[in-house]
C-alpha cells in the first residue's frame, strides 16, 4: 500500500504550487516584495515583540490562496499585514471580491491591503482583540471560513467557534510550524479538538523548492489541506 507523510505531501504540493504558478512571480514581485520592504522600513509599524514572515511563507500563502481562490478569510496575528496581503492579493487574483478579517491584541496597521490590487467589493477588517473575540464575532454572522491564516497561539475558548466557523474545505495555513513552536501546538490542539479528522498535514516547503523562483529563502507556513482538494490525475 502507498503511504504519503507530511514530507512527500510537501514535496508534491509545494513542486506543483511554484511551476504552475510561474507565470504569476512579476506580480509577487512588483507588488509584493516592495510592500514588504516598505512596510519593514517603517519604524511606526514595528513591535519589538514580534517578527514578520519571510519570503517563503509570503510566497507560499499567495500561492495557496491562488490555487484556492478563498472568498472568506481569517486570520489571528495582524501584525504589520504581510502575510494578509500575501493571502488577499493571491485569493483576489480570481477576479472575485476578498472578505478578510484579521485580528491582534496590538495591530501595527489599519488598512492591510493597502498597496495591493484587489477586485472590487474586496474588504480587510482588522479586529484589536483576542482571537476569541474574532471568532465569536464570525460565529454571531453565521460566517464559514474558505481559509484560515494562525499566526498566533490559539486559545481552548476558541475552539466552540471554530467547530461552527470550518468545514471540511476549509484549508488551514499555520505559521512557525518548526520544532516546538506555535505552528504546531496549534496544529495539536486542532487535532484533539477532532476538527482535522478531514484534513492532512503538509509540511513547510522545502527551501530547494523556491529555487524554481530564483529565491533563496525558506518557509515556516505548513498547511493543513482538506482531503476534497486532492485528486489523483493520469498527467
Amino acid at each position: 500500500m502507498l503511504r504519503l507523510n507530511p514530507s512527500a505531501l510537501s514535496a508534491a504540493l509545494g513542486k506543483q504550487l511554484l511551476v504552475d504558478a510561474a507565470h504569476l512571480r512579476p506580480i509577487f514581485e512588483e507588488q509584493l516584495i516592495p510592500l514588504f520592504t516598505r512596510r519593514l522600513l517603517d519604524h511606526s509599524l514595528q513591535r519589538t515583540d514580534s517578527g514578520s514572515i519571510g519570503l517563503g511563507s509570503a510566497l507560499t500563502l499567495f500561492l495557496t490562496a491562488h490555487k484556492l481562490e478563498p472568498r472568506i478569510i481569517a486570520e489571528v496575528g495582524t501584525y504589520i499585514g504581510n502575510s494578509a496581503a500575501s493571502i488577499a492579493l493571491g485569493a483576489g487574483l480570481s477576479g472575485k471580491p476578498v472578505q478578510l478579517i484579521t485580528c491582534d491584541i496590538h495591530p501595527c496597521i489599519k488598512k492591510p491591503l493597502a498597496g495591493i490590487s484587489m477586485p472590487e467589493g474586496s474588504a480587510a477588517q482588522v479586529i484589536q482583540g483576542s482571537s476569541t473575540q474574532m471568532f465569536h464575532a464570525l460565529a454571531e454572522k453565521k460566517a464559514r471560513l474558505d481559509m484560515l491564516h494562525l499566526d498566533g497561539r490559539l486559545q481552548a475558548n476558541d475552539i466552540p467557534y471554530l467547530r461552527s466557523l470550518l468545514n471540511e474545505e476549509t484549508l488551514i495555513a499555520l505559521d512557525d510550524c518548526e520544532g516546538d513552536e506555535k505552528g504546531h501546538m496549534n496544529l495539536d490542539l486542532l487535532r484533539r479538538a477532532g476538527l482535522l479528522k478531514q484534513h492532512v498535514f503538509v509540511e513547510p516547503f522545502d527551501h530547494r523548492l523556491f529555487r524554481t523562483w530564483n529565491m533563496e529563502t525558506c518557509s515556516k507556513t505548513g498547511l493543513l489541506l482538506p482531503v476534497k482538494l486532492i485528486r489523483y490525475t493520469r498527467q
